[in-house]
């Protein structure tokens, strides 16, 4: 695969997806008002967005899937926006002109945090899941992308232009715990660093680090406070991207792309892997033609949730750790994409 890895992160969400008439027209809830830009990340809250409601999409029985909640990002409204998934149904959680991508549903299943470029940078915000108490976390000028609650919900990791930085999740204390380096020459997991999750001890992040120019992503680990950097899969020329770390610890769940004969995209084969956080036990669990993308885990983890085009447009479905039982979530013909499973 030969585009830059930057473009990894944004085809999850910012890509054009698959043609379709229009959703029927939905019943909204009461529209508590629209978000406006906060002049510091310590947190006054907003009102929310308003809610957008359609019919949940059935899957086998309701008892039969441990579900919670699934945050999610579609297009599906017209432009990027942040969607909660439940047995009642689908809601548009962010509703706003520009930009929202890249959600994560707090361990509580109270919150979900996420990127938008509403205020004309890329910054993290959170918001309820009811749709009130809209927050704006950070300012910076750079682009802020990829907000991952540590397991206690008191911390949010997150990316920064390539690097990887930590604050409390009222937005304070933020600090650095990687610097990217030049992607050309960087060494193992040192270039531009895509942020996946903690470990569930909270201790370590992993995330992934590419080089565009040697056909290279790695799978990293390293611990919050910056010390002992770990490579965990490195082999090139293939991308190994989107990790997520399983709630026992055991496993790490990620994106495995492997180059095609040609340069062209559609050569390549994107599946899913589980791999053991010190490189071993390699596992291919969907072993299929599609393209396979952005795996999470449930929060007890029997089940891995990811986006797959495998029916045409891209949608959600889950699977055992194993790679069994696979179900669709969605059937939306905008694309659904980049999961996280809550409580």
């Amino acid at each position: 695969m030969r585009i830059p890895i930057i473009l990894l992160v944004l085809i999850g969400v910012l890509s054009v997806v698959g043609c379709g008439e229009d959703e029927e027209a939905a019943t909204p809830t009461v529209p508590p008002g629209s978000a406006t830009p906060l002049a510091s990340p310590a947190a006054s809250a907003t009102a929310g967005p308003t809610h957008t409601v359609v019919p949940a999409t059935p899957v086998g029985t309701a008892e039969a899937i441990p579900f919670g909640k699934i945050a999610f990002s579609s297009r599906r409204d017209g432009n990027g926006e942040i969607y909660l998934l439940t047995r009642e149904g689908e809601q548009n959680m962010s509703n706003g002109p520009t930009e929202d991508m890249e959600s994560s549903l707090s361990p509580d299943g109270e919150k979900i945090a996420f990127a938008s470029d509403r205020d004309g940078t890329s910054r993290i915000y959170v918001v309820n899941v009811d749709g009130s108490g809209l927050i704006k976390l950070t300012n910076a000028s750079a682009g802020d992308l990829s907000p991952r609650w540590s397991p206690d919900g008191k911390q949010i990791a997150f990316s920064r232009t390539g690097s990887l930085y930590i604050m409390d999740s009222d937005g304070s204390n933020v600090r650095q715990v990687t610097e990217a380096e030049p992607e050309a020459s960087a060494p193992p997991c040192k270039a531009g660093a895509f942020l996946g999750s903690w470990s569930p001890d909270g201790k370590r992040l992993t995330f992934y680090a590419a080089s565009a120019t040697r056909s290279l992503g790695q799978i990293c680990t390293i611990g919050s406070d910056g010390s002992d950097l770990t490579v965990v899969a490195s082999e090139p020329p293939a991308y190994h991207v989107e990790p997520s770390w399983s709630p026992d610890g055991e496993w790490i769940v990620y994106r495995f792309i492997d180059e095609g004969p040609s340069s062209a995209p559609e050569d390549d084969n994107h599946e899913i892997y589980l791999v053991k956080p010190d490189g071993t036990s390699r596992t291919n669990l969907t072993n299929d033609p599609a393209t396979d993308i952005e795996p999470s885990w449930s929060p007890d983890g029997q089940w891995i949730v990811f986006s797959s085009n495998r029916t045409g447009g891209f949608d959600l479905y889950i699977m055992k750790p194993d790679g069994s039982d696979l179900k669709r979530l969605t059937t939306d013909p905008f694309k659904d994409s980049d999961p996280s499973w809550g409580p």
